[in-house]
């Protein structure tokens, strides 16, 4: 593969995957969306340089997270400002009913209120990754994924719950 196929096929990948890497980059990002556009930049450039690293042994989007993830990390220890989850309003969302809108901003609130290793846990797993590739990503065993995962459910539930009637279970 010749240089300029290979950077074709970076930036149609980056593309494809635009939406994933701007949640990973939210996720540790002050509420500023300059800093969002920053981090995005931050997370492309690693994806390049840890491109040709990429084997196959997982699926593209799981490498993408790992990659995405461990540079907001780094980048939060260099910096160390605080993780602020940004309005994902801003991400080209697509267009949903007023109903919808009220319920993924409340959900949003919730995962804003949890800690970092948690919103990657949810965000990875309504993405559609398996609990296999979660625990790939995060360094945990799947059993320890899937009992995280059904207490964070339960936690958010109880969460929007108290928020949607005035604190009240």
């Amino acid at each position: 593969m010749t240089e300029h196929e290979k950077q074709h096929e970076f930036v149609s990948l980056v593309k494809a995957h635009e939406r994933l890497i701007l949640k990973v980059c939210s996720m540790y990002s002050s509420c500023r969306w300059g800093d969002l556009q920053d981090r995005y930049q931050e997370a492309v450039c690693a994806l390049w340089k840890a491109y040709d690293s990429y084997r196959g042994e997982s699926k593209i989007s799981t490498w993408i997270y790992a990659v995405c993830r461990y540079t907001m990390i780094n980048l939060m220890r260099q910096h160390k400002d605080g993780d602020c989850v940004v309005s994902l309003e801003d991400i080209n969302e697509p267009a949903a009913d007023s109903a919808d809108n009220a319920l993924l901003d409340e959900l949003r609130e919730a995962l804003s209120k949890l800690p970092p290793q948690d919103r990657d846990l949810f965000v990875m797993w309504m993405e559609g990754f398996k609990n296999d590739e979660i625990a790939q990503v995060l360094d945990l065993k799947v059993g320890t994924v899937a009992v995280r995962l059904t207490r964070l459910k339960m936690r958010l539930r109880k969460m929007m719950k108290r928020e949607t009637h005035g604190g009240k279970l």
